[in-house]
């Protein structure tokens, strides 16, 4: 996957802006507030129908706009594709190919992996940003699981309400049944997505780092829509009393660990440098399922990866599109794109 050609208009502070991108390693670079990071976003709005910020669409509109579009033409393979995003009238729509379209079909042509220094923390401390992040992975190599995810979520918004109001006990069954279908279906896919990314980072880096992840599920007997009814069951009427749903994917833990210990007891350098390691070997689980490369998108380049990361990177993966941004030059790159502050009048 490669981005030949980007267009944007009214996103962020950028009103127009057009660019063409290297094959391979490309820099963004300026002063803070040219709108580098913006770029990074849209491509993650194309990817996954949102922002990697909390932040409505509405708010990613230009000031002196009243809409945004963006426009991508991507490599996939001998194919190119044109993607793009338009948010109108509070109203917004991916398209493939001037046809509309939806983040299931797009991740075919155009997958982004974001990595980002300001946050990286976030990632480690939090187990919901933990939760985001593993989720974003395994809906790059299984696009159907985010229909489950939001199937799910659906249902867990649905039985949360009835618990909070109505606390009508065959409702909240059926909705548990619901529940109970999706949750073996997203249990199942972590428990194989995590074996599997935790043999490529063996395998890649040699290192005691894996991820660990527990279903708030009891799985001892196994992982089907059956066991998981009865638990559910067995909880109605605590559920009741709480007024929220107690037990469920939503709820799942993770814990990012290395020597038997979580990574969050390491030092500010160690963990960026290990949750680095865990973004590398996804890309490379990713090329051996998709048989092709994601894009790699970095914001604030230089602040993430220190001289000897930055030849790893370049050395390693040559056929890997990268995307990063900085506030400095940097020759090493394929491609150098100097960004420049619009001046207000």
């Amino acid at each position: 996957m490669r981005i030949k050609h980007f267009k944007i208009r009214g996103f962020r502070n950028l009103k127009n802006l057009s660019l063409d991108f290297s094959s391979q390693k490309n820099l963004i670079y300026g002063l803070n507030g040219a709108g580098k990071t913006s770029i990074l976003e849209s491509f993650f709005v194309i990817g996954f129908g949102k922002s990697f910020l909390k932040v409505k669409k509405a708010d990613m509109v230009n000031y002196d706009m009243d809409s945004f579009s963006i426009y991508l033409n991507v490599e996939t393979g001998n194919t190119e594709n044109d993607l793009s995003a338009i948010y109108e009238k509070s109203d917004f729509n991916l398209f493939l190919n001037d046809k509309k379209s939806n983040i299931f079909e797009m991740s075919d042509y155009f997958y982004p992996v974001f990595f980002s220094s300001s946050n990286y923390n976030r990632n480690i401390d939090s187990i919901t940003a933990l939760r985001k992040m593993v989720n974003r992975f395994i809906f790059g190599v299984r696009p159907l699981y985010i229909h489950y995810i939001l199937s799910y979520n659906k249902n867990v918004k649905q039985k949360n309400f009835l618990l909070k109001t109505k606390k009508n006990v065959l409702e909240l069954r059926s909705w548990n049944k619901s529940i109970s279908e999706m949750s073996e279906k997203i249990v199942q896919n972590r428990v194989e997505f995590i074996e599997k990314l935790n043999h490529e980072i063996q395998k890649k880096f040699r290192h005691a780092l894996s991820i660990t992840y527990t279903p708030s599920f009891n799985t001892d007997k196994g992982i089907s829509k059956d066991i998981f009814f009865q638990q559910l069951d067995q909880l109605t009427e605590l559920e009741m009393k709480n007024q929220k749903s107690m037990i469920g994917p939503h709820l799942d833990g993770y814990e990012l660990v290395l020597n038997s210990k979580n990574l969050k007891f390491y030092s500010s350098g160690e963990r960026k440098l290990y949750l680095l390691m865990i973004y590398i070997a996804f890309i490379e689980l990713f090329r051996n399922l998709k048989n092709q490369y994601p894009v790699f998108l970095v914001d604030d380049f230089d602040t993430t990866f220190d001289k000897k990361n930055i030849d790893f990177l370049i050395d390693n993966y040559p056929d890997m599109q990268v995307i990063a941004s900085s506030i400095n030059k940097n020759e090493d790159f394929n491609r150098l794109i100097e960004l420049k502050k619009e001046k207000i009048e």
